[in-house]
């Protein structure tokens, strides 16, 4: 798995939302919002997209697998690795090889966090997730400031959150 963590996170944004890689990749190197084609990704990233046209000043980061945490117009070469199946301290050991748990740590002193994640990936940074009470949308019990979603609305309460904290 990836060693590669991007100290070049921005984080001028007021909000961070940060989601998961998924197993469906375009074939070519690409910027990490496009080069992951999987749904739970390009609805994310659909979803600041729409946010960001109403003012909303929000960053998107993704939880490689192989790269750690990448913004999103980090170009990445495709790979195919997953933190699935992998034991809860294995995946927390990774994180904190790689920068993730660094990483998160950092854009939450900055900015408000959000996290659409699958449950590994949400292993991944749960110490920071707890430990700043970062928001969690999902449909796992989280601590945080946990949002129940279902896994194919998550996307649309990013939006509605997003909106209303920015109010």
């Amino acid at each position: 798995m990836g060693n590669c963590f991007n100290p070049l996170i921005k984080s001028a944004a007021v909000f961070s939302v940060v989601t998961n890689c998924t197993g469906e990749k375009l074939g070519v190197a690409a910027p990490a919002r496009l080069l992951y084609r999987g749904p739970s990704v390009q609805r994310v990233a659909k979803a600041v997209d729409e946010v960001r046209a109403h003012g909303v000043p929000v960053s998107l980061y993704i939880i490689s697998a192989k790269y750690g945490l990448v913004h999103e117009d980090q170009v990445l070469e495709p790979y195919d690795e997953t933190l699935s199946g992998l034991p809860p301290e294995e995946i927390k050991r990774w994180a904190r090889r790689v920068g993730v748990v660094e990483g998160v740590e950092r854009m939450a002193r900055s900015s408000t966090v959000i996290l659409v994640a699958s449950k590994p990936y949400y292993t991944a940074v749960e110490e920071v997730v707890c430990r700043y009470g970062l928001y969690v949308l999902s449909p796992y019990k989280a601590c945080g400031r946990w949002i129940k979603t279902g896994n194919f609305d998550k996307h649309l309460a990013l939006k509605k959150l997003l909106l209303e904290l920015w109010k």
